[in-house]
């Protein structure tokens, strides 16, 4: 459907991941984002989401695959995107 059509479009003709590529997707777990994360890996990209909650970082973790995922509304978000992308971030898909 839609959401598949633009998280491919959106990532694969614009974004256009390499491998070993750091790849953040805001709203990881919604259809778009959760797509995203899905080819990141494929793509063999270091997937990072961003969600808002600690049930839907769990989800996009163990469900969806991602390597790791952030919750917006944590007080040190900027200092767990910093840990968890070290050598920068090379996508932002939102």
């Amino acid at each position: 459907g839609m959401p598949g059509f633009t998280a491919y479009m959106g990532l694969l003709d614009i974004g256009q991941p390499k491998e070993g590529e750091t790849l953040v997707v805001a709203a990881a777990t919604g259809p778009v984002g959760a797509t995203v994360g899905q080819i990141g890996k494929l793509k063999g990209c270091r997937v990072v989401g961003v969600a808002g909650g600690a049930e839907k970082c769990r989800h996009a973790i163990e469900v969806l695959g991602f390597d790791v995922c952030l919750d917006h509304h944590a007080d040190d978000f900027a200092e767990q995107l910093a840990k968890a992308c070290p050598k920068g971030v090379d996508i932002y898909y939102e």
